[in-house]
């Protein structure tokens, strides 16, 4: 068996905001709350503090609120569109019980399965492909 472990480095920061909110459509959120989410987020602005001088304010338009309870469940439905795209039409040679295995997922974190060398660069190459579509590479 061949494994790849990949660990999205500052995931939570690098949630894309036009991304997510295309992935709260596709799962059918109810519109009401992606416009209540959108103003949460409502193209918030950042300011860096330096020796006590605040710096020119900027857009965000990466990111999840830290430390806001829907922010976890916000990060898991985008990357589960990403791993949606990436497994679409992809057939593993890994079973366990009958039961086809491809990756195991715990927060952002994700190990790719695969029964040859070939099979595991090719799927790799999908969650990188798949990825970058969601500014996440």
């Amino acid at each position: 068996m061949y494994y790849n472990f990949i660990d999205f480095r500052k995931a939570y920061d690098r949630v894309w905001h036009d991304g997510l909110w295309n992935v709260m459509r596709k799962y059918n959120f109810e519109e009401r709350s992606n416009q209540t989410i959108d103003a949460l987020y409502g193209r918030p602005n950042s300011t860096v503090l330096v020796n006590d001088q605040l710096g020119t304010p900027f857009n965000t338009t990466v990111g999840v609120i830290q430390g806001c309870i829907i922010s976890p469940m916000l990060f898991n439905i985008f990357l589960e569109s990403i791993m949606q795209d990436v497994l679409e039409d992809y057939h593993t040679s890994i079973s366990i019980g009958g039961q086809p295995l491809s990756n195991l997922r715990f927060a952002d974190d994700i190990d790719l399965l695969a029964g040859t060398e070939p099979e595991l660069r090719d799927l790799t190459n999908r969650r990188a492909e798949c990825a970058s579509h969601y500014r996440m590479s």
